[in-house]
């Protein structure tokens, strides 16, 4: 209980800096290089709930939303089911949904046994955290994901959580052109 205490505080802390940083370049006219990650998708490797690392290139050829959650993330939670929705309806049309979360496996398996996740979830802090950076991130806030086509380059990049609306119309705008 204390880990997940100093864990939430120095995600309060996290969040507060970023949140200072953000405002600072706002009103700077900061505009952000977001759109171009910092590594190629291929490359970023995370470790699943059996302890095994995966690859982002093991699902090259096929669209991949990536939605980085926690559970302790209220909206993250809420996603959820619209990402679960999804997976059912467009994998057969090549769309594969990961979700590695920035939290300990355990509390992980609990939460993905619970909402019935329906794709491949991850489980870890430093890995999932360097994994948002190299994919664009430039909040660090939950939930944030990112739509990657299949020749491996990013299309979208989204910081907050998808509603069922929102989801529907990015995948009909990229993943039903190839079909």
């Amino acid at each position: 209980m204390k880990l997940r205490s100093t864990l939430g505080l120095l995600a309060l802390a996290l969040l507060s800096g970023l949140g200072g940083y953000a405002a600072f370049h706002l009103f700077q006219g900061h505009k952000s290089s977001a759109s171009v990650p910092a590594v190629a998708p291929a490359s970023i490797t995370l470790t699943d709930l059996s302890g095994t690392t995966r690859s982002l290139a093991e699902w090259r050829g096929r669209w991949l939303l990536v939605n980085f959650w926690a559970t302790w993330c209220p909206p993250c939670v809420k996603e959820i089911p619209v990402l679960v929705d999804a997976q059912k309806r467009w994998g057969a049309r090549g769309l594969q949904v990961i979700g590695p979360a920035m939290d300990e496996a355990a509390p992980v398996r609990t939460m993905a046994e619970r909402l019935g996740i329906n794709y491949p979830v991850m489980a870890g802090d430093v890995d999932v955290s360097a994994a948002m950076t190299a994919l664009g991130d430039t909040l660090g806030a939950l939930p944030y994901s990112v739509l990657i086509a299949p020749d491996g380059k990013v299309v979208h990049h989204q910081h907050g959580e998808f509603d069922a609306v929102k989801l529907e119309k990015l995948l009909k705008e990229h993943v039903k052109a190839d079909f």
